[in-house]
């Protein structure tokens, strides 16, 4: 191993694990500025833009690939159209033994203040729970299962050959090809293939 490596090897096992608010604070800025004004797909491809554009990337000494989930190393970001942690779940976050986050003052904070009141009853586990019904909830709460994707994002991708084909030029002229060929007075489905489209064109600008 060598010095580089193991200067890289003790910084990654000597951190502290932690919460970061950048991603939901990035995420619920866009939301407050362009919900209700365009489509749901759009509203998404803007988010995922106004990610790639306003993160930090974390460039840490002695690295060679760099970036990071958050703005330092093992700052994890929360995800609060997927699930609105409230403050009691970041109490349990910071102080559980085994796998935990440190969760500082600020952030419980921003938390309370920002993330809670707009995603309290938006988030998608919140909209999952309403449609369930009391046997299944009591079964939740006792343990009998769990949702493993309840509190978090998908992590996983599904990709084929195009990608290793193409560049995103290349997608964004089949995006206005298709566009293009779009047929709004005999499809039905035109307008939202339009704004999936328009929403696609805007993921690869980012």
């Amino acid at each position: 191993m060598t010095e580089r490596v193991s200067r890289l090897r003790t910084q990654s096992l000597e951190t502290v694990p932690t919460i970061s608010m950048e991603r939901a604070r990035i995420v619920t800025g866009v939301y407050k500025q362009y919900e209700g004004k365009v489509s749901v797909p759009v509203l998404r491809a803007l988010v995922f833009k106004e990610l790639m554009e306003g993160k930090e990337v974390y460039i840490g000494e002695d690295e060679l690939i760099v970036g990071e989930r958050g703005p330092v190393p093992k700052a994890t970001p929360t995800y609060p159209e997927v699930c609105c942690h409230t403050l009691e779940d970041l109490v349990v976050i910071d102080s559980r033994e085994k796998v935990f986050f440190k969760v500082g003052p600020a952030e419980k904070a921003i938390q309370q203040n920002e993330i809670i009141p707009f995603w309290q009853e938006r988030s998608m586990r919140h909209k999952i729970f309403s449609q369930m019904t009391e046997e299944w909830k009591d079964c939740y709460e006792a343990g009998i299962f769990t949702e493993f994707m309840e509190q978090r994002a998908p992590g996983h991708t599904v990709a084929d050959g195009k990608i290793y084909q193409k560049g995103f030029l290349d997608f964004k002229r089949d995006i206005e090809r298709a566009l293009a060929k779009l047929d709004f007075l005999n499809d039905p489905e035109a307008w939202d293939k339009s704004e999936q489209l328009k929403a696609m064109s805007i993921c690869c600008d980012a």
